[in-house]
């Protein structure tokens, strides 16, 4: 039965005695009124007009409840506002055996219409009292036999749309208050990390987009933007049509996928994904750097420091070192490190970060053991594989064995570095399906893969779309990342998008022969990706399109066969999250 149907159905016994009753009946007969309406509410999942309506009964003393775990629930089902009232109310009043009428009487929730200010508005037990009023008087112009069918659907419609507005607005509200949490543990972390770092956070929840810059340990300077306002020139007529409470949000989303199906189209100029790339840096970053002193001190830092970025949700989705200033890509000025926040799954509210993204972890010790898993079924594996024993020797071993999940967990069980390249299948069911392609044509769940603790110092997913992001639009991030980063790996170098089997090779190498060398996991990460930048290959008979920056011509093809890789679609999809030192 669908939701809509199930509602009417409910809200049966008080359509029939309205159908009857005149209305100006309700207000004398309300305290009746109000039991049928809570338990209709009830049996729709109308939540915040089930609790309006038990706030209208509490000077009955009626339907109280006390239970500490009926909180909890409340808590974990995102119902703020009510958890919140009785938590604030109910301990004490329950502990001292009794039920005080005023706290509910005053009882007001916050509602929005749209994310933008000043569109709140509060909704009290005589609003709702004001939705029954007004259709049971129109209700009269309705014959008679008609009547009760009619008096369901308008309060299905209208008691509904409330109970979302409410829903809505206590769920950003908890956006907010996990978002503040965020943010001051972001701020005490930063403080007291590196001195040779630029810290940057970019929260966008609710209708608000706030960036916030910290260098070498100075002082934060932040900027809030409306969220809605932001993107609405973005869009085009029809999905700016579609304005409701997570607008903001959504559409954030949607430009961040619109800029990567960009990026990973060879077929358009150049020109067209690096508009993409300029929005989003003029958006996020640009204010940060023009604030007072920002620029002076980070000259300060030396050359290209390491840059860390905090995102969150389709934030966490874009390439910040192919971001671009209309001058240079990040990934020219910085060490680009990626920092989304590590939510529990089991309750975000709590506003955990990515606390070795923040401090950096322990810096990686000389010596260390590398193990590697290539599957010869990806074109550059096998140079991959000769490539991780030419640069590291005896400290390099191979999986030779079958791909089976005992292998793969050997892989990042101790410490060390772990380089992995195979076929990996996201899914829209997000990292619950994500799957590894295993050379003999089996599928590997990585769920079953990470059922135990993790020690990797690094992890290099060196397939496509190894990041495996799914959650494009709440607090959390949902991604193999996040997967191996809870499960005990330091730090993880994954994909964004279907990368070029010969710029892989080219990064991969480099960032080898970089931590080889003694190189940070930001530089080596760093240097890898400008490598690739600057890379130009022999193409010999290829009739591959040539892709240029706009500044040397976006669309020219040069006589000679040979390719730039100096697009960011060649070395923008390689991130590192995690520990960077």
């Amino acid at each position: 039965m669908k939701a809509s149907q199930a509602a009417r159905d409910a809200l049966g016994p008080l359509a029939g005695e309205l159908a009857e009753d005149s209305p100006d009946h309700v207000h004398a007969r309300w305290p009746h009124f109000a039991r049928l309406l809570h338990g209709a509410a009830e049996a729709s999942r109308w939540h915040y007009v089930a609790l309006l309506c038990l706030a209208a009964l509490v000077d009955e003393g009626e339907l109280a409840p006390t239970a500490p775990e009926y909180i909890d629930s409340l808590v974990f089902n995102h119902r703020i506002n009510e958890a919140l009232y009785f938590k604030l109310y109910h301990d004490r009043l329950v502990a001292e055996g009794r039920l005080s009428n005023r706290p509910l009487r005053s009882l007001r929730l916050p509602a929005r219409r749209w994310n933008l200010p000043n569109t709140d508005c509060w909704v009290s037990c005589g609003d709702v009292k004001s939705i029954v009023v007004e259709v049971a008087e129109e209700a009269a112009a309705v014959g008679a036999d008609a009547r009760p069918a009619w008096i369901s659907h308008a309060l299905s419609e209208r008691l509904g749309e409330l109970n979302d507005r409410l829903k809505d607005a206590a769920v950003m509200q908890m956006m907010r208050h996990a978002g503040a949490l965020n943010g001051m543990q972001w701020r005490r972390l930063t403080k007291s990390t590196s001195r040779e770092v630029v810290h940057v956070r970019l929260h966008a929840a609710s209708g608000m987009l706030t960036t916030t810059i910290r260098v070498g340990g100075g002082s934060p300077q932040r900027k809030t933007h409306a969220l809605p306002l932001l993107v609405l020139p973005r869009l085009s007529e029809f999905e700016a049509a579609r304005f409701d409470s997570h607008f903001g949000v959504r559409a954030l989303g949607r430009l961040v996928f619109d800029a990567l199906v960009a990026l990973r189209d060879r077929s358009r100029a150049a020109s067209e994904a690096l508009e993409s790339l300029q929005w989003f840096y003029d958006q996020l970053l640009a204010p940060l750097f023009a604030k007072r002193g920002v620029a002076g001190r980070i000259a300060e830092l030396g050359e290209r420091p390491t840059l860390v970025v905090t995102t969150h949700g389709a934030l966490a989705q874009l390439p910040f070192a192919a971001l671009h200033d209309k001058q240079c890509y990040l990934g020219e000025r910085f060490n680009v490190v990626q920092a989304p926040p590590l939510f529990p799954e089991e309750d975000f509210a709590t506003g955990d970060i990515d606390w070795d993204s923040m401090q950096g972890g322990e810096p990686l010790p000389q010596g260390l053991p590398v193990r590697g898993m290539f599957n010869p079924d990806l074109p550059e594996a096998r140079t991959e594989a000769v490539n991780l024993r030419r640069h590291f020797g005896v400290r390099a071993s191979l999986s030779e064995g079958d791909w089976d999940i005992a292998a793969l967990r050997q892989l990042t069980r101790g410490r060390g570095l772990a380089f992995l390249s195979s076929h990996i299948d996201p899914s829209e069911d997000g990292v619950a399906g994500a799957m590894l392609r295993t050379p003999d044509k089996r599928a590997l769940a990585f769920t079953s893969i990470l059922g135990e603790p993790m020690a990797a110092d690094l992890l290099v997913l060196a397939g496509c779309i190894s990041t495996a992001q799914s959650d494009w639009l709440a607090d959390g991030e949902n991604s193999l990342v996040s997967l191996y980063r809870r499960a005990g790996v330091a730090s993880v170098i994954s994909t964004l998008w279907p990368v070029d089997d010969r710029a892989t090779r080219l990064y991969t190498d480099a960032l080898m022969a970089a931590l080889a060398t003694g190189r940070s996991r930001a530089q080596a990460h760093g240097e890898a990706q400008r490598q690739v930048m600057g890379a130009v290959v022999s193409i010999g008979q290829s009739q591959e399109r040539l892709i240029r920056q706009p500044s040397v011509g976006a669309d020219a093809i040069p006589a000679e066969p040979q390719m730039a890789f100096d697009h960011p679609y060649f070395w923008g999809a390689f991130t590192l999250a995690g520990a960077w030192r």
